[in-house]
């Protein structure tokens, strides 16, 4: 999420509390599915590289796409974010025990029957297990992937952790002189605790995919 008003970035991890966020920040009027900004602050810096979007254009104009070359021509010469602004933007996200969210992740696809059918997932005895094993893309779904920017630094001002969501959003605010931090409470689904769904295999499986970002952030499993 990008505003230009508050001059601000916004990165949103999946299921770390980033929808309420949008919500309060002004992302969106009315939640809808897919109305969440996901991109990753690499995408974010892709922004800024006006010549690369020429280049794309010149390619589509070869490949006979106009359309595509228009698009890809206006990315250049009115770039969504410029270079400067996204130097100087306070940069910002939240990140989430891994153990939790990805179980968390889990249990919300095998909630939603539009969810299930995107990951071709069909009937209710699709296992936690297979679903590490054989539906995540692991480094693209990574946290840390999501807020190391091109050349693999984190860039960002604040990080802030779920489990503390209202309290370190209230430093965001803070930061971003917005009086009323208080967050409005969406997609609040209740589970039990996820250490209730892991077995010692799905505990070290999910250590082995994520280390980078479990070390990175000193997450510890129980916490």
């Amino acid at each position: 999420m990008i505003s230009k008003e508050k001059k601000f970035i916004f990165i949103h991890n999946f299921k770390t509390g980033g929808t309420s966020i949008e919500k309060k920040l002004g992302h969106f009027d009315v939640l809808e599915r897919d109305v969440q900004d996901h991109r990753s602050i690499r995408e974010i810096e892709a922004l800024t590289n006006r010549a690369y979007f020429f280049r794309k254009s010149l390619y589509a104009l070869k490949i006979g796409k106009p359309k595509s070359s228009l698009k890809n021509l206006q990315g250049s010469l009115f770039p969504e974010l410029t270079k400067a602004q996204y130097a100087a933007y306070y940069k910002f996200s939240f990140v989430r025990n891994t153990w939790a969210r990805m179980y968390s992740w889990y249990a919300n696809i095998m909630k939603d029957d539009v969810l299930r059918k995107s990951y071709k997932i069909e009937g209710s005895n699709y296992t936690y297990e297979q679903f590490l094993k054989e539906k995540i893309n692991h480094e693209t779904f990574s946290q840390l992937y999501f807020v190391c920017d091109i050349n693999g630094n984190v860039p960002m001002d604040f990080i802030g952790r779920f489990e503390n969501l209202q309290e370190d959003f209230n430093i965001v605010c803070e930061h971003l002189e917005i009086e009323d931090p208080t967050l409005p409470k969406l997609l609040i689904r209740k589970y039990s605790h996820y250490t209730d769904n892991y077995t010692p295999e799905t505990k070290e499986l999910i250590y082995k995919l994520y280390k980078d970002e479990i070390d990175y952030f000193g997450f510890e499993y129980g916490e």
